[in-house]
């Protein structure tokens, strides 16, 4: 290179400026030829740094003044930096087109419940129901999109619910209470059946037999006791009332079914929509309200939207079974 090159210091080191550096003298060498202005070009646009880099290398050189026997053509040297500019930009977009994807993939995973995932000892995915045995010979059913973390121990046996509904059948042991806790609070008992399901950010509670105590985390030292039949709920604010508990309707998912009484259309989409990765929507608050009375089968969602449609009195648009639409 026949450019003079910067005192020592005066240059920041690190490779991108070397390289801008590199480049500044060879563009004004006088066997500098297309080859050599197309080489920059790709190197320019190859990384967004590079164009910063060459900027300070360039303003650098301006200050030092001209190199011994270098061209002067240094407008055609800029036209050869702002035809870079459109690859540049093009690589930005690309850049910022694949963070984005990244971004709303990892909002899309935490909100499908990613980070429970990591923390659970047995999950069932959507659509999917999954029976497991403890180690103390207790049984626990996990109904769509539930994540289940087991701690078994010598003083106390414990699950955490991390979202979802589960059926758990305790095996009776006096000396080791079994804990169930969610975000809203714990469920303690020694021997029983009953059913947890997190909604949102309460925790319902139905019992079948035996006993359990409900004790919320937003006031630690009330709990409520429920008997057979009870359904209860533990809320940001406290414990719910207590209310009758339909076992054969709240529980019928352990075969598949999903049971329903006059029940709002707008309540039974919701219930669809947690057994398929597709989305049911309605339009009209009319049709949101209209009642509905009928076994699902929870494997299959959209057979269910056919039968509301021939029997409620509704229509629907369906992109696949991704999108269904009424009206």
């Amino acid at each position: 290179m026949t450019a003079q090159r910067p005192k020592p210091g005066v240059i920041p080191r690190d490779a991108a400026f070397d390289a801008a550096s590199r480049w500044h003298a060879r563009l004004r060498e006088p066997d500098a030829d297309a080859q050599t202005h197309e080489a920059f070009q790709d190197w320019l646009a190859s990384d967004p740094a590079h164009f910063d880099a060459y900027e300070q290398a360039d303003r650098l050189w301006a200050a030092m003044g001209p190199a011994p026997g270098a061209r002067r053509d240094e407008a055609a040297i800029e036209a050869l930096v702002e035809g870079a500019a459109p690859r540049r930009r093009l690589v930005r977009g690309i850049v910022a087109g694949v963070l984005l994807c990244l971004s709303l993939a990892g909002a899309e995973w935490v909100r499908r419940g990613g980070l429970d995932d990591l923390r659970a000892d047995h999950i069932a995915s959507i659509g999917e129901r999954q029976a497991v045995e403890l180690a103390d010979g207790s049984m626990v059913e996990l109904n769509t999109d539930t994540a289940i973390a087991v701690d078994l121990d010598g003083r106390e046996r414990s699950v955490r619910l991390f979202r979802g509904e589960a059926f758990f059948q305790i095996a009776h042991d006096p000396q080791r209470p079994f804990v169930v806790r969610t975000g809203d609070g714990d469920v303690r008992v020694t021997g029983t059946r009953f059913n947890v399901r997190v909604r949102g950010d309460v925790t319902e509670v139905g019992l079948v037999q035996g006993s359990v105590s409900l004790t919320a985390s937003a006031h630690s030292d009330v709990s409520l006791r429920l008997t057979p039949g009870e359904e209860g709920a533990m809320t940001p604010d406290g414990l719910g009332p207590v209310r009758p508990f339909e076992a054969d309707v709240a529980t019928a998912w352990r075969g598949g079914k999903m049971v329903f009484f006059r029940a709002p259309l707008g309540q039974v989409i919701e219930e669809l929509n947690r057994y398929q990765r597709g989305r049911i929507m309605i339009l009209s608050a009319r049709a949101r309200a209209l009642p509905v009375t009928g076994v699902f089968d929870t494997r299959d969602p959209a057979a269910a939207i056919d039968m509301i449609e021939a029997t409620v009195g509704v229509s629907s648009f369906r992109l696949t079974n991704a999108l269904i639409v009424l009206r």
